[in-house]
């Protein structure tokens, strides 16, 4: 477990180091994707695109980015890897912020890529984007990550060529006391700056917490959410499915329709806090002006669909009313631990919820969790030599329970070396890669590409719950695969890490990795033996070969992007980019030597029953006519492949006979009437 800074200092070379020389990277490379999993990990960002980049003739210089979902914020990350471990200076802080001023504002302008970034490089996307989004852009946060330590220096909020910068540094100090738990920074939410004090009840007080009840201004959600997006949500719920599922659309629909009776339709918020600033009015009743650590534990969605509507439809929200539970929990400063730890995941679960996400869902200790970690530390590996070198995969659930694990098991020096010989770090994965490989697998590259915390939150709710409400799993078959799979990801990984290192592959690694895993499954009909490249704990060269030439296909795919698109991660997390990826022809068949890797009976695993319903319901709801319509229609326009037109007859025949269709009728069929509308402009 990491302590002091000296602790810090060694997992992160060590990390470094390993990813370096597993992807075939730059150290500096690697330590940007490290950090950049860490902030994922503490809510500052939600993913990363690695886009190392620089320019000493023009001063510029960026390591990785992302947009937020609206493409109104941009995260620039710039990296200060200090291979000495000395502290870091005034000047080269400045310096660093400067050359990524620098790239925004010459993107901004128009005067980046040119012909200064390759066009393959992921800063080239950047640039480009930057540019064609100009007038969306509100808000540039310049992100400093460094491995030394950096003077004190109070956060700055300025103009760059009209738009809000924020500037946020993250050295080693900071790192370490958000693993601590020490200095993790919450949000303030000073109500005077939207709109005035908010009158509440006091309605409890129980020693442990006080309870107040309030009703705040649909308005002044929708700003607060405007300014602080995600951050408002606590950091393991940090999911926004967007405006598709039943409820959201009901949710908007009142909005529009109906705000006066959205108070009565909505279950309102839970908002948890560490103090709170107030006046007393009169007995029991407060104004309420300031909140610290204010976190949204339940009512994200209305919150956000407040905002969204407001966007993307004009809604006004002056009528609307939302209820507002506000719980301030009492933490005995004279005690290590807080209380809020132990009871704001408890009131995030039991709460009543309008989604199927919630806190529960992402919590490491929920099962399998604790039954795989278990699993790993007892499955032995076989050797890959054919030797007796065994050792083990293990299941980081949560956040350094590796190296928690190392050192409690551990005394002295020679007991440490025949631990990391047994548990090698690069054997060592988490719950992000965990879900990235089945979901990958299980043909959704599109959810891979929302980054690790919103795959394991889909992937936990989608799929492994479901494997554990059957209660037939078996668990160490089950672990079995998953490292067959990881080994699978972990081989592409690397040898496009050297492909990098070459020229041939300059970016979007993870992108191209998902879905070449995705298009293997789909190409060998998932069919793959996991369990005999676990037994091998390698991949044959036939094979590999084959998914180089997968890779390739993936990545000429992804980085053509249609009209509409100018980034490649976001494109990435269309449904659209896989349909078009599958529906090419001349894909790349497997090589007849592929088939004595499959298995000829292997059950297709299957995701999410309540998802194969809510397709069926869709395609009944839209009735038999609506089907052969839109088949004729596509026939005539010349769109889609001839398959998906006789997806859509047969569809329409099934209805007309009365018949419930197919599960797997109905999924495809509701991916091409998406498509077609989205795409297309088919209106029915």
């Amino acid at each position: 477990m990491v302590n002091n800074l000296s602790d810090l200092d060694s997992e992160l070379r060590e990390e470094v180091q390993h990813r370096s020389s597993a992807n075939n990277i730059m150290k500096e490379e690697a330590f940007t994707e490290v950090f950049c999993d860490y902030l994922i990990e503490f809510g500052e960002l939600d993913t990363f695109e690695p886009s190392a980049w620089r320019d000493k003739n023009v001063g510029a210089k960026i390591d990785a980015y992302s947009f937020d979902d609206d493409i109104e914020t941009i995260n620039l990350v710039t990296s200060i890897w200090k291979e000495d471990g000395s502290n870091v200076t005034n000047s080269e802080l400045d310096t660093a912020i400067k050359r990524a001023r620098k790239f925004f504002s010459l993107s901004i302008q128009g005067k980046l890529p040119g012909d200064r970034i390759d066009v393959g490089n992921a800063a080239h996307d950047l640039a480009s984007t930057i540019y064609e989004v100009r007038k969306e852009l509100t808000t540039i946060r310049v992100i400093v990550v460094t491995n030394g330590e950096t003077k004190p220096r109070e956060g700055t909020s300025e103009k760059e060529d009209g738009k809000s910068l924020q500037v946020v540094v993250w050295d080693g100090p900071r790192l370490l006391g958000n693993l601590l738990n020490t200095a993790r920074v919450g949000l303030t939410i000073d109500f005077q700056e939207y709109g005035g004090p908010v009158k509440c009840v006091k309605q409890q007080d129980t020693g442990k917490y006080t309870t107040y009840l309030a009703f705040v201004s649909g308005q002044m959600l929708s700003d607060l959410y405007s300014t602080y997006k995600t951050r408002l949500l606590e950091k393991n719920v940090r999911v926004f499915l967007q405006q598709r599922g039943n409820v959201n659309k009901g949710i908007r629909n009142t909005i529009i329709n109906e705000p006066e009776m959205f108070c009565a339709y909505n279950n309102g918020i839970t908002v948890y806090a560490e103090s709170i600033i107030f006046e007393e009015i009169e007995d029991g009743i407060i104004s309420l002006s300031l909140v610290e650590d204010f976190q949204i534990v339940n009512g994200g969605q209305t919150t956000a669909s407040l905002y969204h509507t407001m966007k993307k439809d004009k809604a006004e929200l002056d009528k609307i009313s939302v209820q507002m539970k506000l719980m301030v929990i009492h933490n005995n400063e004279l005690s290590d631990e807080k209380l809020s730890d132990e009871l704001v995941p408890k009131i995030s679960q039991y709460s009543n919820t309008q989604n199927k996400i919630q806190m529960s869902d992402l919590r490491a200790n929920d099962k399998p969790h604790p039954e795989l970690f278990a699993i790993s530390k007892k499955a032995l590996a076989p050797d890959p030599t054919g030797g007796t070198k065994t050792t083990y995969w293990f299941y980081e659930k949560s956040r350094g329970a590796y190296g928690e694990t190392r050192n409690t098991e551990t005394n002295t020096h020679a007991q440490r070396k025949s631990f990391d010989s047994k548990y090698p770090r690069s054997q060592r994965f988490d719950k992000g890669k965990f879900s990235k490989v089945w979901y990958s697998y299980l043909r959704k590259p599109q959810i891979v590409a929302l980054g690790p915390q919103k795959c394991f939150a889909r992937f936990h709710t989608d799929f492994l719950s479901n494997l554990v409400s059957e209660g037939e799993t078996d668990w160490p078959t089950f672990f079995r695969k998953t490292i067959g799979l990881l080994l699978l990801w972990n081989a592409i990984e690397k040898e496009i890490g050297r492909r990098k290192r070459q020229g041939i592959y300059i970016g979007f690694n993870q992108n191209i990795i998902a879905y070449t895993l995705s298009l293997f499954s789909h190409q060998t009909k998932q069919k793959i033996d996991l369990e005999q490249i676990w037994d091998k704990q390698t991949i044959p060269e036939d094979m590999m070969e084959y998914l180089l030439t997968l890779a390739d296909t993936s990545y000429e795919h992804i980085i053509k992007l249609p009209k509409g698109q100018s980034l490649v991660p976001e494109y990435c997390k269309k449904e659209a980019c896989w349909d078009s990826l599958i529906n090419k022809k001349n894909l790349p068949r497997a090589p007849p030597s592929l088939k004595k890797y499959l298995h000829s009976n292997q059950k297709r695993m299957k995701v999410d029953e309540s998802e194969d319903e809510i397709n069926i319901q869709f395609c009944e709801s839209k009735g038999a006519d609506a089907w052969f319509d839109l088949s004729k229609w596509m026939k005539e326009k010349d769109w889609g492949v001839g398959k998906q037109r006789s997806q859509c007859f047969n569809m329409g025949k099934t209805l007309s006979g009365k018949r419930k269709p197919s599960s797997a009728l109905s999924y495809a069929c509701k991916k091409v009437w998406d498509s077609m509308e989205q795409n297309y402009g088919w209106d029915k």
